[in-house]
């Protein structure tokens, strides 16, 4: 097959054209507590995350000297943001907080704000976040949104004299599940493809 640029670039812009990694945005929030959720201005500092994975583990039985691989469980490995530190500490407050009431303060003690794995209530101190892929023309593309959220692991900020730049950490989330949320235009796509489909049918 011959190769042609145009015909590339046109096969390409079919589904939008190639996606942007450094065009997305991020929401974070706690499922008890507004004040630990993420406001506007600090989910601006999130400036690197992932559409999050999963993992189904085979689960091999032998039979007759062949090993015949079935589906095991599925897993998910945590979800990592690289976060901007602003000079106030805002958003690795509002994380440091979370882990405490998670797992009780930082000299080991526990009471009932810090350390109950959910409030009286019956609500979990844990939270949702979502990924949203942003399109070039500024529209929502797809929105991941991942349950049961809170964080396991907050990382060291470094500090150099010699460093010219601004600081960041990483946060890692562990979570139960994630879904995938359809965006307007690929809800009327699928509603389009059932009509389609329907039509067809004899």
């Amino acid at each position: 097959m011959a190769f042609t640029v145009s015909t590339f670039k046109s096969n390409l812009a079919k589904n939008g054209g190639a996606a942007r990694p450094n065009l997305f945005k991020v929401k974070i929030e706690h499922a008890n507590k507004t004040t630990l959720s993420f406001s506007t201005a600090e989910v601006l500092l999130v400036k690197a995350a992932q559409i999050p994975a999963g993992t189904i583990a085979s689960l091999p039985v032998n039979f007759v000297g062949r090993p015949i691989k079935y589906t095991g469980f599925r897993t998910y490995d945590n979800w990592v943001t690289t976060v901007i530190n602003d000079e106030n500490f805002t958003a690795r407050d509002k994380i440091t907080q979370w882990m405490r009431e998670i797992s009780g303060k930082m000299d080991g003690s526990r009471t009932e704000n810090f350390g109950a794995y959910a409030t009286d209530a019956g609500v979990f101190n844990e939270g949702t976040a979502t990924v949203t892929q942003v399109n070039k023309n500024g529209a929502d593309g797809r929105t991941y949104k991942i349950k049961n959220l809170w964080p396991t692991n907050l990382g060291t900020i470094g500090l150099d004299w010699s460093s010219d730049t601004m600081e960041e950490y990483t946060v890692e989330w562990c979570f139960d599940t994630w879904e995938h949320v359809l965006s307007t235009d690929e809800a009327a796509l699928i509603t389009k493809e059932k009509k389609v489909i329907s039509e067809a049918s004899p």
